[in-house]
């Protein structure tokens, strides 16, 4: 769905398909739309789309970069999530064959848990690769600040390309699309349209009928209400966490 369709399915919802002649003018339908967006993109987890994005080692080498010890990432990314140096092709950055990948796909594949022996030595396997794990240093200490858009690199300078996943939001016509975001933005234009028209006064339409939007707009705020409680719910959690006493 482009913008406009947006505003005009707005406006049709606000004055019932033209049957009431008051509406907020096309310029606050479009901040209301505007604001909804960042709303959207603030609290619902499906209005951002996982990346995995490669930076450049000549970008780590630029005078910039030793000035501010970060770079500015483009409007769309709103999260970091990771951050790692890119080493060859084995998961723990080496090409050494006894420190490589390949003893640890062979563990998981031929090492059974259910002997007493194998059990000891898997345990001891699990443990060296965690100790090789932790001297690769390939993650990346980073902090990320998704109102400046600033990449802070923390600790030592990047010496290879990197690797980076990133929350990136989602297309405009993608969101506009979706039936939970035209139901907020409808709700939002009827409690706008209130507000402004209880500004004016009370208008009577011809024949003295009096329009009473003050309704709607209640119809709308318990609709804002159910979308807001609709979004907490289908934000869950992709972890748990156990504890042990």
């Amino acid at each position: 769905m482009l913008h406009k369709e947006l505003v005009k399915d707005i406006i049709d919802e606000v004055t019932f398909s033209g049957a009431l002649p008051y509406k907020i003018p096309d310029k606050e339908v479009d901040r209301v739309i505007t604001n909804a967006k960042n709303y959207f993109y603030d609290y619902w987890r499906y209005a951002l789309q996982k990346k995995n994005l490669v930076i450049p080692k000549s970008v780590f080498q630029h005078p910039s970069f030793a000035t501010h010890r970060g770079i500015v990432l483009p409007d769309c990314v709103k999260y970091v999530h990771d951050l790692k140096e890119l080493k060859g092709n084995s998961i723990f950055g080496s090409i050494d064959r006894d420190l490589g990948d390949q003893k640890f796909v062979g563990s998981e594949l031929f090492m059974t848990p259910f002997i007493g022996e194998s059990l000891v030595y898997r345990v001891a396997m699990f443990s060296f690769l965690d100790i090789t794990k932790n001297l690769t240093l390939d993650t990346i200490a980073f902090d990320y600040n998704h109102s400046t858009h600033f990449l802070q690199i923390l600790g030592r300078t990047p010496r290879v390309d990197v690797y980076m996943m990133v929350s990136k939001k989602i297309d405009d016509a993608y969101l506009y699309e979706n039936e939970l975001f035209q139901r907020y933005v409808r709700a939002k234009a009827k409690i706008r349209t209130n507000e402004m028209l209880s500004f004016m006064g009370d208008f009577q339409l011809p024949g003295s009928f009096k329009l009473n939007y003050s309704a709607i707009a209640k119809g709308a705020e318990d609709e804002l209400a159910e979308i807001k409680k609709t979004i907490e719910e289908e934000n869950t959690p992709d972890f748990i966490f156990m504890e042990h006493y």
